[in-house]
């Protein structure tokens, strides 16, 4: 997931939002780098309470992974818990 799919989603830089679905409670690195600081890269991550910001990618940040599936993909249920997955169906029409 990218800063701008961040962004689109509800994501605002150092302003929080606890009402997007990419709030996690927990701090999760962003896609691909967006400066190189000398011989490092700085990198966007999304914080507890849903602020992008940016740090130098040694930090020790969590990541979460995402899925693309097709526009003929409808979801169906669940909650994406281990005991509750989300369960997926190919559109018919």
């Amino acid at each position: 997931l990218t800063a701008d799919e961040a962004a689109f989603a509800g994501g605002k830089y150092l302003t929080s939002n606890v009402d997007y679905y990419l709030q996690k409670g927990s701090l999760y690195w962003l896609g691909a780098p967006y400066h190189f600081n000398g011989g490092n890269a700085d990198e966007f991550y999304v914080d507890f309470i849903g602020t992008l910001h940016d740090r130098d990618a040694n930090s020790n940040i969590g990541v979460v992974p995402v899925l693309n599936l097709r526009s003929d993909i409808l979801y169906t249920s669940g909650n994406g818990e281990k005991t509750n997955p989300y369960v997926i169906t190919l559109d018919s029409i």
